[in-house]
């Protein structure tokens, strides 16, 4: 016959599991140069984090880093027509750009 003992033993270890198991999928990490936005249900919400490790609720809540750094941005073979029916290709159109944290 098991002893009392052994069940507690059982029922500590699988609650340190779950809870680990939680935490994996909560935990999170800003890098450096980005802001965290978060969507719950697919709604964006209000509220934005900052770089560094963050704690949100797992499988309701999701995500997204936004880069707030000096990005670059290019797209090529770009056709546009003039007035006059002539098309011409651009190969290549960079953009630089700077999201302002206060605008995310």
């Amino acid at each position: 016959m098991p002893s009392p003992a052994g069940h507690g033993v059982g029922f500590v270890g699988l609650s340190i599991a779950a809870i680990a198991a939680l935490m994996t999928f909560s935990l999170h990490k800003i890098e450096e140069g980005h802001v965290g936005v978060y969507y719950r249900g697919g709604a964006l919400l209000t509220s934005t984090s900052v770089p560094g490790y963050h704690i949100m609720i797992p499988f309701i809540t999701t995500f997204r880093s936004v880069q707030t750094t000096l990005q670059t941005d290019e797209v090529k073979n770009v056709p546009c027509g003039t007035s006059g029916g002539v098309m011409i290709y651009f190969d290549r159109i960079e953009v630089v750009n700077v999201l302002s944290v206060s605008a995310v």
